[in-house]
């Protein structure tokens, strides 16, 4: 998870345009051992892992401004916007706390997607 978000703490744009978020969302992948807590505050993002057992849970959860809970493939797919939230919800693939925070959450996403195709045209250039 880190390694996939870690691009948006070196972002300006995301500094821009998002750097006055200041929330905590609980990331739980239903076929993983651990869990993760995402910070975001200040324009950046800082994840801890947690154990994906209930003590651990409970507490960041209570700590958390949302959530997010889903197989880890539901969960990339929703992030990049490949998955239908209403269907997933409904089918009980993806279980959504805190919409307002978590859709905020994805929109992080898109910026990712930008900087993957700057990255890759500045390669293209240097040929």
């Amino acid at each position: 998870m880190w390694a996939q978000l870690s691009p948006l703490n070196e972002s300006e744009y995301f500094k821009e345009q998002y750097g006055e978020d200041n929330y905590t969302l609980l990331l739980t992948a239903t076929d993983d051992k651990r869990a993760a807590i995402v910070y975001v505050k200040d324009g950046t993002i800082k994840i801890e892992q947690i154990k994906n057992k209930p003590e651990e849970l409970k507490p960041a959860k209570k700590a958390s401004n949302g959530g997010i809970t889903a197989d880890i493939e539901t969960f990339l797919k929703f992030g990049m916007g490949t998955v239908k939230p209403i269907p997933a919800i409904l089918t009980g693939k993806l279980k959504i706390r805190g919409i307002g925070k978590v859709l905020r959450f994805k929109k992080y996403f898109g910026i990712l997607r930008r900087i993957k195709l700057e990255k890759k045209a500045a390669l293209e250039a240097q040929k």
